[in-house]
């Protein structure tokens, strides 16, 4: 077992997790609950494509696979699993339908739920994979549940902050984590998801360069769409993470170029979203400057394309659009905004009209 080495780094780590910053601020239903259904997010329709598009509010999918997780209904689970990785399918604006359906179940309903909810939920899920023991889907739910008990033990603090013992049920839960994701590996093919947690185990062990690459190279060739790996590898290049000012830009461009054709442009959309958007205000320094602005907005045509935008990606967009100084684009985007601003990347109503009036006096000028 590799030795963790994690406590050295001073910086929060959350975004090593290969789940989309999009996916981790969405609602996760808890498992009694009834949520009202939420507004639609649609922005434009979805386009007609070979891919199958759900324009369904993501949370009425996050509600039923929580339902039949809770019903034990795992013959099920394993089927949708089974469907949407086949079928590719998404939701509108681009997100795997898969890549939800392991953020649904990967926590007992929170993060800071009790010891005594973390436990229930671990035997729910061991009594999935001892029913479908030759099935890969319960053991990478096991593995990403391991992933995100470890982070509660170490909590969303700076590493001087972690107390030893969060420390040693941190490494103790990695190593859970990895060795259930190994399980998985030797009874059936690593579906994508797979992937993403085994490079988020490979990340804090501090496997090294040559291994990561290795891994990444087998996700992506594996499935080179299932672009939350991409996001990840990037976010590990950036300097906080010992990178080289450039090399995470560099490499963005580089997957992409691979992938080709529009869905390389929107593969590079998603990684400047997902790894360089939005912080406290739109005046903050970029952490990948060497972005190409101009691709950002290639990429996003492209998402419209492809899968359709929804609220979410025109507020990410007007706030990058706004850092990068482009007034004009910033304009257009805020009138198909208009009134609904999305909270997850202004933070508050009063930055997001701060931000909206800017423009009002620039063009005035």
């Amino acid at each position: 077992m590799r030795v963790l080495k994690l406590a050295a780094c001073g910086f929060l780590l959350s975004a090593l997790f290969c789940i989309s910053a999009r996916a981790q601020v969405a609602a996760r239903p808890e498992s009694s609950a009834s949520p009202q259904t939420p507004a639609p997010e649609v922005a434009t329709p979805p386009p007609a494509s070979g891919t199958e598009i759900d324009s369904q509010p993501r949370t009425d999918f996050q509600v039923t696979v929580r339902s039949l997780f809770n019903q034990e209904s795992f013959q099920q689970l394993d089927d949708i699993a089974q469907a949407i990785t086949s079928q590719k399918s998404r939701f509108l604006g681009g997100a795997w339908k898969l890549n939800y359906f392991y953020l649904t179940l990967q926590d007992p309903g929170s993060l800071t739920a009790t010891d005594a909810a973390w436990s229930a939920h671990f035997e729910r899920l061991q009594r999935w994979v001892a029913q479908n023991p030759h099935s890969i889907t319960p053991r990478v739910v096991l593995a990403g549940a391991y992933i995100q008990f470890a982070w509660k033990a170490r909590g969303n603090g700076y590493a001087q902050g972690v107390t030893q013992e969060g420390w040693k049920l941190f490494n103790e839960r990695m190593e859970q984590a990895e060795k259930t994701l190994e399980d998985a590996a030797s009874v059936a093919t690593p579906d994508p998801q797979w992937y993403c947690d085994m490079h988020t185990v490979a990340m804090v062990e501090n496997w090294g360069r040559e291994s990561t690459d290795a891994l990444l190279a087998t996700g992506s060739s594996a499935e080179p769409g299932y672009f939350y790996l991409y996001n990840a590898h990037a976010f590990s290049l950036l300097p906080r993470w010992g990178g080289k000012a450039g090399e995470a830009e560099a490499f963005a461009k580089s997957i992409s170029d691979s992938i080709g054709g529009a869905e390389g442009d929107y593969i590079y959309f998603v990684i400047a979203l997902d790894d360089d958007c939005c912080g406290a205000d739109t005046t903050a320094d970029s952490a990948m400057p060497a972005i190409s602005w101009d691709r950002v907005k290639l990429g996003f045509a492209a998402l419209e394309k492809l899968y359709g935008s929804t609220n979410r990606e025109l507020n990410a967009l007007a706030f990058m659009a706004l850092r990068a100084g482009d007034t004009e684009f910033a304009q257009q985007l805020f009138a198909r905004i208009g009134d609904d601003w999305d909270q997850n990347v202004w933070r508050t109503k009063e930055r997001f009209e701060t931000s909206k009036s800017s423009l009002s006096l620039s063009a005035d000028k």
